[in-house]
């Protein structure tokens, strides 16, 4: 099991939560609204000099939607170039 953090500009919240995975037509997922922080993109801090801000969304997911999500990410970022978007896997992650 791979646990995936997505970390993107709050703009790309609805198409994100359109590759969510799903479990029984329900959507599976931890998302964090408000997320302030500076990448590659510039600064999303929520005050008046950077007013945007980013939203995060921790999957864990086998090996097989992990590949799904990856490839619906790069249709997100090059459909939306200019946002902000960040994933980052951390493999071997066991339930309990």
């Amino acid at each position: 099991m791979t646990k995936l953090e997505i970390i993107a500009n709050q703009a790309l919240e609805a198409p994100l939560m359109e590759i969510m995975p799903r479990n029984n037509n329900k959507p599976c997922y931890t998302m964090l609204k408000q997320v302030d922080g500076s990448g590659y993109s510039g600064f999303c801090l929520g005050n008046e000099v950077w007013p945007e801000e980013n939203v995060m969304f921790i999957l864990f997911l086998d090996d097989d939607r992990l590949e799904t999500i990856k490839s619906r990410l790069s249709d997100i970022r090059e459909r939306f170039p200019l946002l902000g978007l960040a994933a980052f896997e951390h493999p071997g992650i066991t339930e309990f």
